[in-house]
């Protein structure tokens, strides 16, 4: 068997493929490539800070000078240039829950990719971040992360308690390529059924195993993302 890392939460739900077969292809494709060379750690730390209370661009753009390639201080700067802006003026408290992760298949573990938790008006609410510019979730696919996030979190975690999540896509716009920010809550994401959802999932899961179970040799093994230790539902 090939020790390949689950790919977390939201890449389940990017997966491409109505069947087994281009499932696998898929993720074969998934496996041999990089990545990207920068990732979004620091622009969600700052609009974590941001959430916490630290109202001030300037300070939570200052986050971003650890990335050490333009293209990543450049994109993690767009990040929390429109992100970050959302929790001004409001009061909120941040808190964040044990490290757990996404149990699905056999013994398949996938990171939430859930960077805090916060409370505002007595409402607890689930924050998710897309920051990707490109090859971003779909409406539909955020409503599979969502489904994920409701069914498996705030509804086992949170039970009897008011809740609601804050998803922030700060996606280019398709036609303009330009960055726009779109702010959902559950009213405005459509979850989907659990057979849906159980269905997909038995789908990824024959998908990934098949690759993994049959040791397939990709000229590039996509390296181990970073840890966050202080996000820990981020993992």
């Amino acid at each position: 068997m090939t020790n390949l890392p689950i790919p977390p939460v939201p890449d389940l739900a990017r997966a491409r493929g109505g069947t087994r077969d281009e499932l696998i292809s898929f993720f074969i494709a998934y496996y041999s490539t990089d990545g990207a060379h920068f990732n979004y750690l620091a622009g969600t730390r700052s609009v974590k800070a941001a959430y916490k209370g630290l109202h001030n661009l300037e300070q939570l753009l200052a986050g971003c000078v650890q990335e050490k390639t333009k293209q990543g201080l450049k994109s993690n700067s767009d990040v929390v240039r429109l992100a970050a802006p959302l929790s001004f003026g409001r009061r909120t408290q941040v808190f964040d829950l044990p490290r757990r992760q996404f149990a699905f298949g056999r013994d398949l573990l996938s990171g939430y990719r859930i960077p805090f938790f916060f409370v505002e008006n007595r409402v607890l609410k689930l924050y998710f971040l897309q920051p990707r510019k490109e090859f971003y979730l779909t409406y539909d696919q955020l409503c599979m992360v969502a489904t994920i996030h409701k069914r498996f979190l705030l509804d086992t975690e949170f039970y009897g308690q008011k809740t609601d999540i804050e998803y922030v896509d700060v996606s280019a716009d398709p036609v303009t390529k330009v960055r726009e920010v779109r702010q959902y809550s559950l009213e405005s994401l459509e979850l989907w059924s659990e057979k849906r959802l159980a269905d997909r999932l038995t789908l990824i899961t024959e998908a990934l195993e098949f690759v993994r179970e049959n040791g397939l040799m990709l000229p590039k093994r996509r390296a181990a993302r970073p840890k966050a230790p202080d996000m820990p539902l981020f993992d």
